[in-house]
């Protein structure tokens, strides 16, 4: 995949809290082309719980910034193996 400097790619991550609940979220990432000999830059941009134990939400919930869910996500990092690149046409 050819990623594009400042476009803007989703994908799937996967969070367990302590009492080991299961979160599906899907994560906007940023990319950020650097010079040859530095490397790219991905930065996180919105997390959104899909799934709560296996059930679907009716209503996609927004993760803020410093939530322990959000910070598990950018540790993860990006790319993800399901990464796509967002269509905002």
């Amino acid at each position: 995949m050819m990623l594009r400097d400042g476009a803007e790619y989703f994908g799937t991550h996967f969070y367990w809290d302590a009492d080991d609940n299961e979160y599906i979220c899907c994560a906007t990432w940023q990319f950020e082309k650097n010079y040859p000999d530095m490397p790219d830059y991905w930065h996180l941009k919105a997390v959104e719980v899909e799934q709560y134990n296996g059930q679907h939400s009716v209503l996609c919930i927004d993760v803020e910034e410093g939530d322990p869910i959000w910070r598990s996500v950018e540790t993860d990092g990006c790319p993800v193996a399901d990464l796509v690149e967002r269509d905002y046409s």
